[in-house]
């Protein structure tokens, strides 16, 4: 499953080498966010993503930049962006019955404040009738 990864460095030096490095491994794969950051669509963890930049390795002229998968995401941002990050990873659809569970509560909060009601109705009939159904057992020795 492709992800989105969040590429940065705060070394403004390391920009050039960094930005030919995700060129190099994911030529049609990035997205240039600003200085210094990157947006990639990859397979793998945020440790793959930075060893195959070579961000890893000691002494690494890359060693100011981390890799951060994106888990989740919502905003606003430029259209171009976004289009590009809807094509290479779109997000999943909602089942039906969360996207339908979702739908009602946030257009009808007085269904579930009416469900709410129905059941603490049928608890407390059902605690009525069993203290009836005690009281008649008990009167009736």
């Amino acid at each position: 499953m492709t992800k989105l990864f969040i590429v940065a460095t705060y070394q403004p030096d390391s920009d050039a080498r960094l930005e030919q490095a995700i060129a190099d491994t994911y030529p049609d794969r990035y997205y240039a966010i600003g200085r210094g950051q990157w947006m990639i669509a990859a397979n793998g963890t945020a440790t793959e993503v930075a060893e195959s930049l070579g961000i890893l390795p000691d002494r690494s002229p890359l060693s100011g930049a981390y890799v951060v998968c994106v888990e989740e995401y919502f905003g606003r941002t430029r259209s171009e962006m976004g289009d590009w990050m809807d094509a290479k990873a779109p997000r999943p659809a909602r089942s039906l019955p969360n996207a339908l569970s979702k739908s009602w509560k946030t257009r009808d909060p007085l269904r579930s404040l009416g469900k709410r009601l129905v059941t603490d109705l049928i608890i407390v009939l059902g605690f009525a009738m069993a203290s009836l159904i005690v009281m008649f057992f008990l009167k009736i020795k």
